[in-house]
């Protein structure tokens, strides 16, 4: 029994990553992004087996963050389309989808999970993280808001190594009465030393190396910051282990 609900949760978790793969393969990213956030589940409502024909009709059912359920949630909506449009592309012969339903997720219960709550909607818990951009920052792991799945790739590197890292927090910096606000991608601590790991390439990290970027990379240069990188979002995704390795080897000889 045990083994029949793995293949089946295998099965699923296939379809959701064939469906991503999908939507990246033709460049919708902010599709592929949202159904990232989700988890997939899905049943037979209706089946027929006859002599010369079958078929089956399926529902599936999506779970992730607000942010993914107001979206899919919208029939109307291009990301929703586009995400119906990679399921119907990748079941089965002879199968149809009956409906999708669409649902927010339950959150994890921390003991003190009441008084949490309460500071968040005061105001007065809310941290660096994601603040003031939690609109776009839709996808969530380990209870951190990143932008795009790359972030996350590289998060997981980042953690897999033990390295002490602070993913899309603001800092407040610069000379005199010039202070600004800016925010890195990751702001990485390593045996005493500080960098910055950015993203760039993708909906919400355009293509880097303007005017602005190199600005701000002597901003967190002027305290500090040894190492300022840039990473293709594509390289991010596909190799994250050796983007963090390089970065962590840049950084130990700087």
């Amino acid at each position: 029994m045990a083994s029949q609900v793995d293949e089946r949760s295998q099965a699923h978790e296939r379809l959701l990553a064939s469906a991503v793969r999908f939507l990246i393969d033709f460049g919708e990213e902010d599709a592929a992004s949202v159904l990232l956030s989700c988890s997939l589940d899905l049943w037979d409502i209706e089946s027929y087996y006859g002599s010369n024909e079958s078929y089956t009709k399926i529902a599936i059912k999506l779970t992730g963050p607000r942010a993914a359920y107001e979206i899919l949630n919208d029939k109307e909506h291009p990301i929703r389309q586009a995400v119906e449009h990679a399921f119907e592309a990748l079941i089965a012969e002879n199968t149809s989808i009956g409906y999708i339903t669409v649902h927010a997720q339950l959150i994890d219960l921390d003991p003190d999970w009441r008084s949490e709550l309460l500071e968040i909607a005061r105001g007065s818990g809310v941290s660096n993280q994601a603040a003031g951009e939690r609109a776009t920052r839709i996808l969530n792991w380990n209870n951190l808001g990143f932008r795009s799945t790359s972030e996350i790739k590289i998060a997981q590197a980042l953690d897999k190594l033990g390295v002490l890292f602070f993913p899309n927090c603001k800092a407040r910096l610069g000379p005199g009465e010039d202070r600004k606000n800016r925010e890195p991608d990751f702001l990485v601590c390593h045996n005493g030393k500080w960098g910055i790991l950015e993203v760039d390439g993708e909906p919400f990290h355009q293509p880097s190396r303007t005017v602005a970027d190199h600005e701000r990379d002597r901003l967190f240069k002027m305290h500090g910051i040894a190492v300022a990188e840039h990473y293709d979002a594509t390289k991010c995704f596909n190799n994250p282990d050796d983007v963090v390795n390089e970065f962590l080897k840049l950084l130990r000889v700087a």
